[in-house]
């Protein structure tokens, strides 16, 4: 066997391990993630996003996901989600799989970057084997540092990992095209980064740095290498189409972001104090880098904006380290033959400075995973190298991993456990009231109801003018069958939210379990003057209606949302119900009709429409709806006694007789069904057996003055 081919082998089985390796100690480190549960983005973003839901569950294409529209831009991360829920439906474990495939398959990436730069570095010098040690140990490095948990344990930033993925395989894709010699070569290679960058824009915006990101890899690593008339002419150039592109991002983002969208003056009072605020935020990104404890990572970390150079006092040296690191590192990068520290900061800024700027929340750990990649690779490659002190260094990076793959599978742990993951975030963010009405949530789900009461009102007491802890006391309080103290929260949330079409929606609720169907209806109506066309104020508008026994108005109401949402579930059976308080049994039935084409499973239905046959005297039709009825839903009594009216006006007393018996037995609080079950056995004879019915059916309509009667028949018959 020649030594090139077996020389050859051994470059193939290196890669291959390393590739292995990677997988195999983030899989591990990540184990704890697999069991994680879904936790609150994941809920309005996925499972609750219609879109998403509808094509996951089958009741919308798939395909015309990856169509984007100006509400859904982040069109492929959509088209991933609705693929784990079309596949494996609401089971968080293949998201959590998916997610860590991402990440493994974006260390993949980092590590053939590596590898490729050092080609490009070393040139006539590089061995694939010498290697492969600093290039893996970048990867590892960054791919184990506990700050990645929370973009790939947490699901709904898959758009920040699959994001990632395609920033990163576009610069892999353009580095590899500048080694290609051939023209044709070279044009694919760069033919597809630009692919992988148009597809990672349809994940998140954080494409749009992709641009600047080339510019700044072509400067580091190729151009300075030119003399200096040929790279400033290059540089103008360069610098020109940036400019260019950068008016035209200014331009889109407000039409692609319908978080701005609109919100360009309410942004433009609190963008100085934003901006200000960066410096700050890039130092304590970076502290998060270098010293990754357990205490300093958090879900929801408190943060202060800076208000002025000067307040917090940090501002303005932060400000002045952050610009001076800034131009040394582009001085470098002009300058140095091989300027990866440079490089790697002034990636670290390009990439976290965009996404940290815009949004209206100041600081999150998972807008680090992709700016950490150069600079954590680069100290993880720097460790391995060849050279004087090298078995320390090495003893040193496998203590680091060590460690870090600790931290990363005690932080994944904590994220398996929502109550332990809350109660973590509560310890590091005392003083602010998100973090405490979302464990109040989380306690409230667990029926854990003393201590989500004094979360609740700790959030309410951090931050008087957060409304969500009001509604939810309200909930709560509701639940408890404490009235007074529910009313009173709704109206703390009212006060707040005036306008909220939710609160008056349920405060209508209240009021008529309470017996105010006035006030109710009133609530009704405020909450759809609200929002006209929200079908669930436009069901309880209608529903309150039928309460007061203003049918005319109810169907009104039920036509208008028919007219809304055609095929929204029991529409017609609202309208079967209005038209059935008017006395109009044919449009009535229709309308059962209809509801029950749309859903042949709905009990309700079946037996309102068994109600209409009987009153277009038509039992037998009665009947065999009633006993559809009985049998989507046997442990309904009403059903049954229907039934046994239907059988009964027939003739066929020990068919009725059977579902009298089976009525009460299943509801014994259902008066008519005592009541005929007396008469049959009255008709019977068995006057005992009538008698102890009609008993039943007297306490429960004392004022029925035919149960009163056949009761008296009853005593007669059995008195001696």
């Amino acid at each position: 066997m020649s030594s090139s081919l077996l020389s050859s082998r051994r470059r193939r089985a290196g890669l291959l391990l390393s590739l292995a390796l990677l997988a195999v100690w983030n899989g591990l480190a990540y184990l704890p993630s697999l069991h994680a549960p879904f936790e609150f983005d994941d809920y309005s973003n996925i499972l609750n996003e219609p879109r998403i839901r509808d094509a996951g569950e089958g009741r919308a294409s798939l395909p015309a996901l990856l169509l984007p529209h100006l509400d859904a831009r982040r069109s492929l991360a959509g088209f991933s989600f609705a693929l784990n829920l079309r596949g494996f439906g609401r089971n968080p474990f293949s998201f959590h799989a998916v997610n860590l495939a991402i990440h493994i398959l974006n260390s993949w990436i980092v590590f053939a970057l590596i590898l490729t730069l050092l080609q490009i570095l070393k040139g006539p010098g590089f061995s694939t084997r010498g290697d492969l040690l600093p290039a893996l140990a970048g990867a590892l490095l960054w791919s184990l540092h506990p700050i990645q948990v929370q973009a790939v344990t947490y699901v709904v930033q898959r758009m920040t990992s699959l994001a990632a993925l395609f920033y990163l395989a576009a610069l892999l894709c353009w580095l590899r095209a500048r080694l290609i010699p051939r023209r044709a070569g070279k044009i694919a290679g760069f033919a597809l980064a630009g692919l992988c960058g148009l597809a990672g824009f349809f994940v998140k915006e954080t494409l749009f740095s992709l641009p600047v990101a080339v510019f700044l890899m072509e400067l580091a690593w190729f151009q300075n290498r030119r003399p200096a008339g040929e790279k400033r002419t290059w540089a103008i150039k360069a610098l020109a189409v940036l400019a260019g592109y950068g008016v035209l991002v200014i331009i889109l983002i407000p039409h692609l972001n319908p978080d701005l969208r609109g919100n360009v003056q309410k942004l433009s009072g609190v963008w100085v104090g934003r901006l200000l605020s960066q410096p700050r935020a890039v130092f304590h990104y970076l502290s998060l880098l270098g010293f990754p404890a357990l205490s300093r990572l958090s879900l929801d970390p408190e943060w202060a904006f800076s208000t002025g150079l000067l307040q917090p006092s940090t501002t303005l040296p932060a400000l002045l380290a952050l610009a001076a690191a800034l131009a040394f590192c582009l001085f470098r990068a002009w300058t140095a033959p091989a300027p990866a520290l440079a490089f790697g900061f002034l990636f670290f800024v390009l990439v976290l400075l965009p996404e940290s700027a815009v949004p209206f929340d100041p600081i999150f750990e998972h807008r680090l995973y992709l700016p950490s990649v150069a600079l954590l690779a680069t100290a993880g490659s720097a460790w391995a190298f060849s050279g004087p002190g090298r078995k320390t260094r090495l003893l040193l990076l496998g203590l680091s991993l060590g460690l870090l793959t600790f931290l990363t599978f005690e932080r994944n742990s904590t994220w398996a456990d929502r109550i332990r993951l809350l109660q973590d975030t509560v310890k590091k963010s005392p003083h602010k009231a998100r973090v405490w009405n979302n464990l109040a949530v989380k306690y409230h789900l667990q029926n854990r109801l003393s201590s989500a009461m004094q979360a609740y009102q700790e959030a309410g007491r951090l931050d008087p003018q957060l409304s969500d802890p009001y509604m939810n006391l309200f909930v709560l309080y509701s639940g408890r069958g404490e009235t007074e103290k529910a009313r009173r929260a709704a109206e703390q949330f009212l006060a707040l939210q005036p306008r909220d079409a939710r609160a008056l929606l349920i405060m209508g609720e209240m009021e008529a379990r309470s017996g105010n169907r006035p006030q109710a209806l009133a609530d009704y109506q405020q909450a759809w003057e609200a929002e006209p066309d929200d079908p669930l104020s436009l069901e309880q508008l209608g529903q309150g209606f039928l309460d007061l026994e203003r049918p005319d108005l109810a169907l009104e109401v039920f036509e208008n949302l028919r007219a809304l949402e055609p095929e929204r579930a029991e529409v017609s059976l609202f309208i079967g119900n209005a038209n059935f308080q008017m006395g109009r049994w044919s449009e009535a039935a229709a309308a059962y009709a209809r509801e029950l084409q749309r859903d042949p499973q709905a009990p309700g239905a079946q037996n309102n429409l068994g109600m209409c046959r009987l009153k277009l005297n038509q039992p037998e039709e009665a009947a065999a709806a009633f006993a559809r009825a009985a049998a989507l839903e046997p442990a309904v009594g009403l059903y049954r006694g229907n039934l046994c009216e239907a059988e009964y006006d027939l003739g066929r007393l020990e068919a009725a007789l059977a579902a009298c018996r089976q009525a009460v037995a299943q509801d014994p609080s259902l008066g008519f069904g005592w009541k005929l079950l007396g008469t049959i056995y009255l008709r019977r004879g068995r006057s005992q057996e009538a008698g102890e019915a009609l008993a039943q059916a007297r306490k429960l309509l004392p004022e029925d003055p035919e149960v009163k009667a056949m009761l008296e028949q009853t005593q007669i018959k059995t008195s001696p």
